[in-house]
C-alpha cells in the first residue's frame, strides 16, 4: 500500500471516528459517509427524518442516560 492510500484511509477513519463519537444528530449525508465505512451502525442509529432540524438520524452511541444517570450516582457513592 503506498503512504497516499494510508494516509486517506487515516483521514477517513479519523473522520468516521468524529461522528459517531460527538454528534448526537447525523444528516443524511453524514450516515450514508458512516455506513458506507462500518455497516454496524444502523443499529445504533434512529431515523427520526424531519423531526428534527438538527439532523434526520439520532446517534444513539453518543449519550444515553441510563449510563449517566449510573455514573452519577457511582461517583456520589465514592466508587
Amino acid at each position: 500500500m503506498s503512504p497516499e492510500f494510508l494516509y486517506i484511509a487515516e483521514q477517513e477513519y479519523y473522520k468516521f471516528d468524529e461522528i459517531i463519537n460527538t454528534k448526537e444528530y447525523l444528516t443524511q449525508e453524514e450516515y450514508d459517509f458512516c455506513f458506507e465505512y462500518d455497516k454496524t451502525i444502523k443499529e445504533d442509529m434512529f431515523y427520526i427524518g424531519d423531526y428534527s432540524k438538527l439532523g434526520d438520524y439520532l446517534n444513539l452511541r453518543v449519550y444515553s442516560e441510563q449510563e449517566h444517570h449510573e455514573y452519577t450516582q457511582m461517583v456520589e457513592r465514592g466508587f
